[in-house]
């Protein structure tokens, strides 16, 4: 190692379980950036600068840290332990490019555009009855419901179902948490429940096919390889927390943003134009998932720095989003100004195989809102959940004016 080189006992610390952290955590990592793109945290390392981040993202001498997270936590064998450590979210190499391959077709955007017609139908007999009331708790009238029945459409789960997986998906989040020990109950019966239910999906859709991704999935091959029907139920499992949980906190999150800058929703009212630039600057300037974890499986020297092997480091998708080196006002949310791509969706091999149909979910509802909930703004105080890697509201209550008829 040379002189000049920093080791990680030289960076900056971030405490992010303390009282000013969770105050302020934008405030207290804008200072930090100012002098280090890296700190030191309570669990390993996080990045913080967004040439470093970006660039981390697509390091091959890191990889997926979700098995090393739930090992930390005591679980190193059993069932909730092979679930998650055999997912598309923690395996890596050729592992991983094998899996994705085989599924990466179903999530095109042209493969997405077709539902595009759905996610309207849905949306709109969410939102009629809403409308005439002037006011609603966003998330469980709308935000609760719309990405489950698309996600469940697209997977070709009967909608008397829907509720049952979007609970057993609610239990499952708790894996990807710092609190799974205390909630290894949940995220049991979620898996099992889910597990079951799969496997009943798969064995009626291979003896009966239908245009539904479940189905395609048992028929997928490549090159005379075929997916197990225990990474099928793992693929359905991650896209239905990827394709429900994520999208409906990120949802939330824009109507909640949106209700504190009433000049960008009345602008993408009167111009639908501005669908997708809203979604990526909604994503850029509050992202439902805030850092990619990764670990480090070769020494990695980047600006200044000494990473080790071994270390659990964080990118912070969240600061890289907020960079004053990529983005300039990077506090100012504005759906007109043309910026640097978000990181929201993670880059390199573990980029969000859902980012196109989050991508058109998104497009498609916002317009949508903003035409029918014309003066949004927050009728109370929302609730959020706590970050367990996702995060979002639990309930936002909004008003706005009733559209004159016609």
């Amino acid at each position: 190692m040379r002189d000049n080189v920093k080791t990680l006992d030289d960076a900056p610390f971030i405490d992010m379980f303390s009282p000013e952290f969770q105050a302020d955590p934008g405030k207290v990592i804008d200072a930090i950036r100012a002098d280090s793109w890296v700190a030191r945290a309570p669990i390993g390392a996080i990045a913080l600068g967004r040439p470093q981040v970006q660039a981390l993202l697509a390091d091959r001498r890191l990889r997926s840290s979700l098995t090393e997270l739930i090992q930390i936590q005591g679980i190193t064998e059993g069932p909730i332990f092979d679930a998650v450590s055999t997912s598309l979210l923690a395996i890596d190499g050729e592992d991983h490019h094998r899996v994705r391959s085989l599924v990466s077709r179903a999530f095109t955007p042209r493969a997405v555009d077709r539902h595009r017609t759905l996610m309207r139908d849905v949306l709109e007999r969410l939102v009629e009855p809403v409308v005439p009331r002037g006011r609603t708790e966003f998330m469980a009238d709308i935000s609760d419901h719309y990405p489950i029945e698309v996600m469940c459409h697209v997977l070709g789960v009967p909608p008397d179902d829907h509720t049952e997986f979007a609970e057993w998906n609610n239990e499952i989040t708790w894996a990807l948490s710092l609190q799974l020990f205390a909630h290894l109950d949940e995220v049991a019966h979620g898996f099992t429940h889910l597990r079951a239910y799969v496997t009943d999906l798969l064995e009626d859709r291979r003896r009966h096919p239908r245009d539904d991704m479940v189905s395609a999935l048992a028929q997928a091959e490549e090159a005379g390889d075929r997916l197990t029907d225990q990474e099928i139920t793992m693929l359905v499992a991650g896209l239905l927390f990827a394709g429900y949980d994520t999208t409906r906190n990120q949802l939330g999150i824009a109507m909640s943003v949106f209700a504190d800058h009433p000049d960008q929703w009345a602008a993408l009212a009167a111009d639908p134009s501005l669908a997708a630039p809203a979604v990526e600057e909604v994503m850029r300037f509050q992202g439902a998932v805030a850092a990619a974890p990764r670990f480090v499986v070769e020494d990695i020297e980047l600006d200044g720095y000494l990473i080790p092997a071994g270390t659990m480091l964080a990118l912070s998708t969240a600061s890289a989003n907020h960079d004053p080196a990529a983005y300039t006002e990077p506090q100012t949310f504005d759906i007109t100004v043309a910026r640097e791509p978000q990181l929201t969706f993670g880059g390199g091999p573990h980029y969000c195989l859902g980012a196109s149909l989050a991508r058109a979910e998104m497009q498609e509802a916002l317009p949508m809102l903003a035409r029918a909930m014309p003066d949004l703004e927050l009728d109370g105080e929302p609730t959020w959940r706590q970050p367990v890697g996702i995060w979002g509201p639990e309930s936002l209550p909004l008003r706005f004016r009733v559209p004159a008829a016609g």
